[in-house]
């Protein structure tokens, strides 16, 4: 099965962007040759660059109330797990303590750090980071796995907080999905309604379904166009019925 995410606003799009990337970041932070480290450190960058124009922290701390404000009266509710719940609420709760007590705006720490932005300005020209541009980049890359991942850990150290916190509220916010399967009738699928209360839309296939589903929606119509895969295949519809499981996540 693959899914494919959806996202219906803009800060939704960003913490899933930002989930993606602290996860590659972690990955070759953790493996071994200077070209992993390399692409670690370039991800970092990213990072910054996806959160250049938002204030993160405090768009996570008001979705993170939000949630505990709707998972509250749950605790009401006999049809719903009581542990479960707890739990939820105890992550949110944690992941929102550890956020206000960050220091500074996120990714402020390595903004100000001025011989990693002079990294970031020559990573952006075309064959900037060679060894001649860079010795002083060159010789960090020369130096012992154990004492890069060091440094690339005490890096990252300031962003971690922000990022419990983005897994705690992406992880609910999926878990909160409402199942539907359905059909799309010679690979096309229309509804003329999603709801204003949905934030995220999750496309679920088999993965021996050889096409990706073109998503167009907003609160008031949805379309979805399944395309047959392949570089040679691009926006030729498949023709025939595609089962796939739609999910809508509002949490």
């Amino acid at each position: 099965m693959i899914i494919y995410d959806y996202p219906l606003n803009e800060q939704i799009r960003i913490f899933l962007r930002l989930k993606a990337l602290f996860r590659r970041a972690f990955y070759f932070i953790e493996r071994e040759e200077a070209w992993d480290h390399h692409a670690a450190l370039m991800t970092v960058f990213e990072i910054l660059d996806v959160t250049a124009r938002s204030d993160v922290k405090s768009d996570l701390l008001q979705s993170l109330d939000r949630q505990r404000l709707a998972l509250v009266p749950l605790r009401e509710n006999p049809n719903v797990s009581q542990e479960s719940l707890e739990k939820a609420l105890s992550d949110l709760e944690t992941a929102a303590y550890d956020l206000h007590g960050s220091k500074g705006k996120f990714g402020e720490q390595l903004r100000n750090h001025e011989w990693l932005m002079a990294i970031k300005q020559r990573s952006g020209i075309p064959g900037g980071m060679c060894d001649f541009d860079l010795p002083a980049y060159h010789y960090w890359l020369s130096l012992g796995r154990e004492a890069r991942r060091s440094q690339l850990n005490e890096w990252v150290s300031p962003l971690l907080s922000t990022y419990r916190a983005l897994r705690v509220h992406v992880t609910l916010l999926m878990e909160s999905g409402k199942a539907h399967e359905l059909q799309a009738t010679n690979g096309l699928f229309q509804q003329t309604k999603v709801g204003p209360d949905v934030r995220l839309l999750r496309v679920a296939l088999g993965s021996d379904m050889p096409c990706v589903p073109e998503i167009s929606a907003n609160k008031y119509l949805l379309n979805i166009r399944f395309l047959e895969a392949g570089e040679t295949a691009r926006f030729k519809v498949c023709g025939q019925d595609i089962p796939f499981t739609l999910i809508f996540c509002t949490l």
